[in-house]
């Protein structure tokens, strides 16, 4: 009868032996638990997503305000989760390029039936099973797994910055249409007035050619500028709806659309000192979020190269292993562990394949790097060119037209007083008109303000309010890898 115990047949595995091996195999495991620990990231969980896509959070408030769009969450947000699905992968690739230098346990058996030959030791034994387990772990490789979790590392940077330059990126396309809905509203207000006013002047001359004081021909021009006036009105009443769908879509948000959305105070943006565009083009390759992250895939790159270049070299790694048999035989060890040596002589050519692919994908981000910067250069200049015409041509034209509406309306109030004007409407439609094109002004510049703070890294609300000073040239970049939620 075959005595049966694990990891031994008739001859056991020594008590001592195996005692031995304990706290050998508590390290492997130790350095895994180790490096999971290192792995993990700070960033909140994943959104939520159901069967039938993303789920939505809470629907924007019925009177949403400048300051919630600039706090607004945006992890449901369509183009943040695409930009957090890259991040994931990214991580998910560390861990598998981390996983090969970790313990690797293996079990494995089978059962197996035998017809003995006349040479065996055991000619009645028909029984051929067997149960082993395995305990691998890499020890040296010469630097290529490091230069490979050097890469993944580089690589999972980067597209942080890059989930954080997104995040930034759909926070401004927010802002725009929360612009976009308030110049929709104040469109409309303004056709709305001058509508009215066509029609009253409209309906007069309908009653005066009943008294044969005016012409078919001119009942047909007042009606020809209403219908005009009045179909301008129809487009701004769909554009007040259109805009505040886009407004609840790029926030996530497509339950409910917002009514009434108030009108952010940023006058301060016309005083505010424009940095030099030397200073501006400087700071914004520093803390460019895109570039920053175009920077880490160069890293990785480079790191990727240095593995595919040792990818002949050899590689040593330690193993134990321990098994159970039910038959006997003379090559069959129930215990054994060594170090082994793996040289690879020659692999068909895939390290110069691996090495080709690496230096192609480096001379690709050195491109997309190198055109970064010149986008960034270029964009600078346009920035402090364009907000250097809003606050100077831009204000004077505000200021300009607010006199103006402002002395034509107490022209044709005194008018109207001395019965010598039929009513205020052109004066109070003139002055609608030039809060519209105020607006455009203000908000144009606050976008420009806007761009420039996600291209230096800065925080739209301390760039838009104030809250952090008004030199921008003194204001230092973020910090990139604290925060992303």
């Amino acid at each position: 009868m075959v005595e049966r115990r694990l990891f031994g047949a008739s001859r056991l595995v020594d008590r001592a032996r195996l005692t031995a091996l304990g706290p050998m195999v508590a390290c492997l495991f130790a350095g895994a638990s180790v490096s999971t620990a290192v792995a993990a990231d700070n960033l909140p969980p994943p959104p939520s997503v159901g069967e039938e896509g993303l789920i939505n959070p809470e629907p924007l408030p019925d009177a949403l305000t400048f300051a919630q769009v600039l706090a607004l969450p945006l992890d449901n947000q369509y183009g943040v989760v695409g930009a957090r699905a890259s991040y994931e992968l990214r991580l998910a690739e560390q861990q598998m390029v981390r996983s090969s230098n970790r313990p690797q346990v293996t079990v494995d058996g089978r059962l197996r039936y035998v017809e003995p030959g006349a040479l065996a030791v055991q000619n009645d034994q028909h029984d051929d099973h067997r149960t082993g387990l395995s305990l691998r772990q890499k020890l040296f490789d010469f630097g290529r797994q490091q230069d490979r979790e050097d890469a993944a590392e580089a690589r999972l940077v980067g597209e942080r910055l890059s989930l954080m330059d997104e995040k930034k990126r759909q926070r401004l396309a927010l802002m725009r249409a929360y612009f976009d809905v308030l110049l929709a509203d104040q469109r409309y207000q303004a056709l709305n007035e001058r509508m009215a006013i066509l029609f009253i002047r409209y309906d007069r001359a309908r009653d005066r050619r009943e008294l044969g004081q005016t012409s078919d021909y001119d009942i047909a021009v007042f009606e020809r500028d209403y219908q005009d006036v009045m179909l301008e009105r129809a487009r701004a009443d769909a554009d007040r709806r259109l805009t505040r769908r886009h407004l609840a879509e790029i926030a996530g948000r497509p339950g409910q659309l917002p009514r009434e959305l108030e009108a952010p105070s940023l006058g301060r943006l016309f005083e505010r000192d424009v940095p030099a565009v030397g200073d501006l083009i400087e700071t914004a390759l520093d803390e460019d979020l895109a570039l920053n992250a175009l920077r880490r895939q160069h890293d990785g790159s480079k790191s990727d190269l240095a593995a595919a270049r040792s990818g002949n070299l050899p590689s040593v790694h330690g193993e134990i292993n321990a098994d159970h048999y039910t038959r006997e035989g003379a090559t069959r060890d129930p215990f054994r562990a060594g170090v082994y040596l793996e040289f690879p002589l020659l692999r068909g050519g895939a390290r110069n394949a691996e090495i080709a692919a690496a230096q192609a994908e480096r001379m690709d981000v050195v491109a997309r790097m190198a055109e970064r910067e010149a986008d960034i250069r270029r964009y600078a200049t346009e920035l402090v060119e364009m907000i250097r015409v809003h606050q100077s041509i831009g204000q004077q034209r505000i200021d300009a037209l607010d006199t103006y509406a402002e002395l034509n309306f107490m022209r044709n109030q005194t008018l109207y007083q001395m019965e010598k004007a039929a009513d205020l409407g052109d004066a109070m439609a003139e002055m609608s008109m030039a809060k519209f094109e105020g607006m455009q002004t203000t908000y144009a510049l606050a976008m420009r303000w806007a761009e420039l703070a996600l291209l230096t890294n800065q925080p739209l609300d301390a760039v838009l309010m104030g809250e952090s000073g008004d030199n921008l040239e003194e204001i230092g970049g973020e910090n990139t890898m604290e925060e992303v939620s």
